[in-house]
């Protein structure tokens, strides 16, 4: 196998952590355990806003899309601000 296949393969593997928006909020329940079959751990269920966040491999961020009931998912993406500093007004 190659390197960039072999690559492709990690990446595959790779946890990280998904956003999914349900069609109906009253759902969301077994939104969520459609998606711990799939082998994603469910840790945040918002039912007031309709949307489930949990984390597994990458490779299942189309089979969550395909699930009855999901509107979107998508990979979360996190932000982190530059350290404070005393010549920047606060």
């Amino acid at each position: 196998m190659g390197r960039l296949a072999s690559k492709g393969a990690d990446r595959a593997e790779e946890l990280t952590s998904f956003i999914v928006t349900v069609r109906d909020r009253d759902a969301i329940g077994s939104v969520a355990l459609k998606l711990e079959a799939l082998g994603i751990d469910v840790e945040r269920v918002m039912k007031r806003t309709g949307v489930l966040g949990g984390r597994g491999p990458v490779r299942l961020l189309s089979k969550i899309t395909a699930l009855p009931g999901v509107k979107h998912a998508r990979e979360e993406r996190r932000y982190q601000l530059p350290p404070l500093h005393d010549s920047i007004p606060q």
